[in-house]
């Protein structure tokens, strides 16, 4: 039986979303960070808040430090995912083996980037008990959910696949998509298997009785 637990540590926002009529960059964009907690691990997903805030909401959300975090997993490499990842210097840090690859042959010419890059490790299918890696191709060629189960439910950090409730709710992909197929096979795909789903930047949403996609 899986222990695995999950808990929503700051909830991302876009630069801007057409559905509150925003036709220009109008705030600073974050992701939503997710805590994962399974056996020995203890899992940041998209650390994309500066350093110093990711280090308080962890404390004020869980009592943990980030010398306690284990490993990063980035759905996929982009600053607004990875920005605070600094903070958790000794975890080892995670994305899918395809985004990695692609994200070292097009997206290092940010040094900071580079650098984060750099460091990512090829993400195994299963991080922990009742914590497998969900690939969600199409918003970039390697993006990659993560899946969290339980007996009971099945949630997903869907990273960029799903960005807000308000694009979940329109089965919108967003603007900026490197494959909008198979961005839009991998939507379908997680209404079809998640619970409980967690967009790349807004707060955990129930599927089970919401939006009656199931």
């Amino acid at each position: 039986m899986s222990e695995a637990q999950l808990d929503v540590l700051a909830i991302g926002t876009l630069a801007r979303n057409r559905f509150w009529d925003e036709e220009t960059d109008v705030r600073e964009e974050f992701a939503t960070v997710s805590l994962v907690r399974s056996g020995k691990a203890v899992i940041v997903v998209d650390p994309g808040w500066p350093a110093e805030v990711l280090e308080a909401v962890l404390y004020y959300r869980s009592g943990l430090r980030p010398e306690t975090v284990t490993h990063v997993f980035l759905t996929h490499v982009e600053p607004a995912h990875l920005r605070g990842i600094g903070a958790f210097a000794k975890a080892k840090w995670l994305a899918y083996g395809e985004e990695i690859v692609y994200a070292r042959s097009e997206l290092c010419g940010d040094p900071a980037v580079a650098a984060v890059v750099a460091r990512l490790v090829e993400a195994p299918e299963k991080l922990a008990p009742g914590v497998d890696i969900f690939p969600t191709p199409g918003h970039s060629p390697g993006h990659t959910s993560l899946m969290v189960n339980t007996p009971v439910q099945t949630t997903i950090v869907a990273g960029d696949a799903v960005l807000t409730r308000d694009h979940l709710e329109h089965g919108d992909l967003g603007p900026t998509v490197y494959d909008r197929e198979a961005a839009g096979e991998s939507f379908q795909e997680l209404l079809e298997v998640a619970d409980f789903l967690v967009p790349g930047h807004d707060n955990l949403q129930w599927l089970r009785s919401g939006f009656g996609f199931l």
